[in-house]
């Protein structure tokens, strides 16, 4: 590799006399940038922040020396990379104004990258980055690609201590004149994502006046909108004030004397009200959720309990699955929190004959498997537990579908739509307990399933003998203790070791309120294993005799396995 810098690639990258090979040689470095010794990166971190801001060059040698400067920055160290940090920014915001909108992103990526290496550095530089980052926004805001890399910087600048007050002192204006003024829809949902990127770089809770002056104007510009993407950026945003600033926007009041919490409870009634969009609503589960988790002490009885009804009869009447699923959480949180007060709330509503605890049960059940986000997969599953351990009599007499009951009219045909209608599916009715136990075994599975991909095995379903499983013994073979008809038993060690083990997928979340909780940090199938261990030893809901006969074979065996 150093014969190969020394001999070819660093005197390509001095040639202005071949342009493309002088590029190619500082991407080429760049590439290899873990790899290089440090004299020669030094070298070359040196020669691109030169080429930046060289106008004689070819602008091929200029753009490829942003591309190496986007990659010296993320894989070298910071005390190499930090001697040329000034030169860095000032060569790529001198460049930036003079790209194309397909070219820009390159060179605004790079300007990303190069903030995060020294925080005061960057501080020194914030008039530069501001003008540059705002500038380009700007010039482009319906760039969807661009507007994201403007969001990060955005984010990054208010979470620096030492830039944040100038920096928001020059955004807040763009931001606002564009919300504000902006007759174009997307621009303005453009402008409220920038805003929202603002509030997720700032501490908890805000500095003092964020709240009382963007606040307001966030609401008018919901409240006079009736565009889709705009209304999604706004749930989006008010998430964070609630999240970020809950007391203060609990303690705002307008002229009228109406707080902020009262104006963000008729924000969302409006948005659940029954003529809405269901797609306009796709985040306003998200922003219930968080007001759930932190303004309850700032909500009445009767104002929360109204709250519930809103979410509630929306819900009695959707269609789409993605918005249901967005909303779980919501309930989710209220059963965690108060689980006998959240059942009795639900079972005194009515909508359309249905009781409200009908009416979410059902939703829930059915898009048990559509809700997106670790966190709230956790919660929803906990949160089911805390339903079963309950063994409320208006939970156990509900009954909802089960399983799939096999159609014979449609066996081995391609179904269409008009054969759907006629002949639909059916399903068996059991009891909400036993669901609850189907969809909890099945996230197990689906755990375990995940697992043995990512490991490269073949999975629960090679664990498991098909053939065995249509000779078992029928509702008792999960009561075995020798695990006899339950497949190879070394083989189901994975099952065995259960509840040691951790099968949580990577995770983004960057909710302070999220990660602070126990939930969050608790291993799944640890406790979904500890659940089903104590509902079989105690009986919970007559699990024997009520629950068990209602599971399949492959349920059984499984459950087998976690309790042995």
């Amino acid at each position: 590799m150093s014969s190969i810098l020394d001999s070819d690639v660093w005197p390509l990258a001095q040639s202005s006399s071949f342009p493309y090979g002088q590029g190619r040689a500082f991407i080429f470095a760049s590439n290899v940038a873990q790899d290089l010794p440090s004299d020669v990166a030094t070298a070359f971190v040196g020669a691109s922040a030169n080429a930046v801001a060289d106008v004689q060059l070819h602008p091929a040698v200029r753009l490829s020396a942003v591309r190496a400067i986007s990659n010296f920055c993320r894989h070298l160290s910071a005390d190499l990379v930090k001697p040329h940090q000034s030169q860095f920014i000032n060569g790529l915001a001198s460049i930036i104004p003079q790209l194309s909108e397909d070219s820009a992103h390159i060179a605004l990526e790079a300007l990303h990258f190069a903030l995060r290496v020294d925080q005061d550095i960057t501080a020194s530089l914030e008039p530069v980055i501001s003008e540059v980052a705002m500038g380009v926004w700007q010039r482009y805001p319906g760039d969807v690609l661009l507007t994201s890399i403007v969001i990060d910087i955005v984010e990054d600048m208010a979470g620096n201590v030492s830039a944040r007050e100038a920096f928001s002192q020059r955004a807040l204006p763009v931001i606002g004149a564009a919300i504000t003024q902006a007759t174009d829809g997307m621009v303005v949902s453009s402008g409220i994502d920038l805003l929202t990127g603002l509030l997720k770089g700032v501490p908890t809770p805000m500095p003092a006046g964020y709240t009382e002056t963007i606040f307001p104007v966030l609401m008018q510009v919901l409240t006079a909108s009736s565009d889709s993407e705009v209304l999604q950026s706004g749930q989006a945003c008010l998430k964070y004030f609630v999240q970020k600033d809950a007391e203060r926007v609990a303690q705002w009041h307008d002229e009228n004397g109406k707080s902020g919490l009262e104006h963000i409870v008729h924000f969302i009634a409006v948005m659940l009200s029954p003529d809405a969009s269901e797609s306009a609503a796709l985040f306003i589960g998200d922003l219930v959720a968080k007001v759930v988790q932190k303004c309850g002490a700032y909500i009445a009885g009767n104002d929360f309990a109204e709250l519930v009804r809103i979410v509630t009869a929306r819900l009695a009447t959707a269609h789409t699955s993605s918005f249901c699923a967005s909303n779980i959480p919501f309930y989710s949180q209220l059963v965690i929190r108060h689980p006998t007060e959240t059942v009795s709330l639900l079972s005194s509503m009515e909508f359309g004959g249905r009781s409200g605890l009908e009416v979410v049960l059902s939703v829930w059940f059915k898009s048990y498997l559509d809700v997106q986000g670790y966190y709230n997969r956790k919660i929803s599953a906990v949160a089911l537990t805390r339903l079963f351990t309950l063994n409320d009599a208006r939970i156990n007499s509900l009954v909802v579908p089960g399983d799939l009951i096999p159609n014979a009219a449609n066996n081995g045909k391609i179904v269409t739509r008009s054969m759907s209608r006629t002949n639909p599916d059916q399903f068996t009715q059991i009891p909400a307990s036993a669901k609850i136990i189907k969809l909890l075994l099945a996230e197990i599975e689906m755990d375990v399933e995940s697992t043995f991909a990512r490991s490269g095995g073949a999975g629960l379903s090679a664990v498991i003998d098909e053939d065995e499983l249509d000779n078992d013994g029928g509702d008792d073979g999960w009561e075995d203790d020798g695990g006899d008809g339950l497949g190879d038993t070394d083989a189901f060690g994975y099952l065995d070791d259960l509840a040691g083990s951790d099968f949580d997928d990577d995770d983004d979340e960057d909710d302070e309120d999220i990660q602070a909780d126990p939930i969050y940090n608790q291993d799944l199938n640890e406790a979904l294993g500890s659940f089903f261990k104590q509902a079989v030893q105690s009986d919970q809901s007559s699990f024997r005799t009520s629950i068990v006969p209602l599971l399949t074979d492959r349920e059984q065996t499984v459950l087998s396995k976690i309790c042995s």
